[in-house]
């Protein structure tokens, strides 16, 4: 009797062993399959998914389903090929679309309005990126990324995303009647940028269970609202259908070639209609540089823009909208305080750029071009 008072210590010692094993396998398991999950997407030459995806934004709300075939190396250069035709979506507009890819020759078909827009992959990015500076109301020039800083392989991907966030494993459940492993990404709030720090939210990814294939993606709890991307069926490494990655031009169709098309200039506006279309009260500035001009007013992606001139040609932009019209040029900013509240503030090198952001209630400010900081600081306190 007297050795068997050791026994119950020994049991709960054993017993708190045992428990701290199985947290530090599960923590090490949920970065082991991120990794896995990485690898295996990277090393596939083809693949074809359902997807659907919802988002519940504070400015747009969307639904729908779309059929997603890819395979590598496809292009004169290794180029991917790809077809994607959104089968079922609450927009209407888009509703049978259909983009596709050869790896160099590149159509959108737009059944609602007959139309096919053809050119090659680099006019179509170049396109894309016309239409992100023609919506890009900051008018400051972001940093440059260090192409060395980029990862390399599936695994330094993985090792970038978990400096930023601390990978847990979660229940098992299913998607689609698949078994699934549920990881939970949660910011490091030390590593994060400060906007998203600000926005808060988690990220929630699903690996099927007999390979961690990336089965579905959430972002949730976050002030800037919801997305979920799931596939009911995903599979790799399998023949492609004969001539998916080409598109045959209907017949009466429009043909449009991407590179003629112009992108849409904003509509300028009075003051009076710019109010009357905003859902918050716009504010203007009362303090202003002595040469300083308004040129026009816009609404871009729900925001009111004043675009003012300077003397030599010289800009500057006032804008005002949801969080999600426009991007902050990173997360290095100078923190202030403006209008009693915090700020960030970027400048150049040489002080003769900046650009000024900060949140009011639900609506964010931009103020940026060619002004100093004191100058941009001056405006936003003088906005009435």
């Amino acid at each position: 009797m007297k050795r068997n008072r050791y026994l119950l210590p020994l049991g709960a010692m054993m017993a708190v062993l045992a428990l701290a094993a199985v947290v530090m396998m599960a923590r090490a398991s949920a970065d082991d399959m991120l990794h896995q999950a990485a690898s295996l997407l990277a090393n596939a030459q083809t693949g074809h998914a359902i997807v659907e995806v919802q988002l519940d934004m504070p400015d747009e709300s969307a639904n729908g389903t779309v059929e997603i075939w890819g395979q590598r190396n496809a292009g004169p250069k290794g180029e991917p090929a790809f077809y994607v035709e959104v089968l079922e979506t609450s927009k209407a507009e888009a509703r049978g679309m259909v983009m596709v890819g050869d790896g160099d020759q590149v159509w959108i078909w737009n059944p609602n309005k007959k139309t096919v827009y053809v050119g090659t992959r680099e006019e179509l990015k170049a396109k894309m990126a016309e239409h992100q500076v023609s919506h890009d109301h900051s008018q400051f020039d972001r940093p440059d990324y260090n192409p060395e800083e980029w990862p390399e392989t599936p695994e330094e991907a993985v090792d970038k995303l978990l400096e930023y966030f601390t990978a847990e494993r979660d229940r098992g459940e299913d998607v689609a009647g698949t078994d699934v492993n549920k990881l939970r990404l949660i910011p490091i709030p030390e590593q994060v940028p400060d906007e998203m720090r600000a926005n808060g939210g988690m990220l929630n990814i699903w690996l099927r269970a007999s390979d961690n294939a990336p089965l579905a993606a959430e972002y949730a709890g976050g002030a800037v609202g919801y997305g979920k991307a799931t596939a009911t069926k995903l599979e790799l490494d399998i023949a492609p259908p004969v001539g998916i990655f080409t598109f045959n031009i209907p017949e009466g169709a429009e043909v449009v070639n991407l590179a003629d098309i112009e992108p849409p200039e904003p509509q300028s506006l009075t003051m009076e209609e710019a109010t009357a279309v905003a859902d918050f009260s716009v504010l203007t500035p009362t303090d202003l540089p002595a040469e300083a001009r308004l040129e026009d007013i816009t609404e871009v992606r729900g925001a009111i823009v004043q675009r003012y001139r300077l003397a030599d040609g010289e800009r500057f932009t006032i804008a005002q909208g949801a969080a999600t019209a426009a991007d902050t040029p990173g997360d290095n900013g100078e923190a202030v305080v403006v209008r009693g509240v915090d700020g960030l503030l970027f400048s150049d090198d040489d002080g003769q750029r900046s650009l000024l952001t900060w949140l009011e209630g639900d609506v964010t400010f931009w103020i940026g071009g060619d002004l100093t900081a004191d100058e941009v600081l001056a405006i936003a306190e003088s906005m009435r």
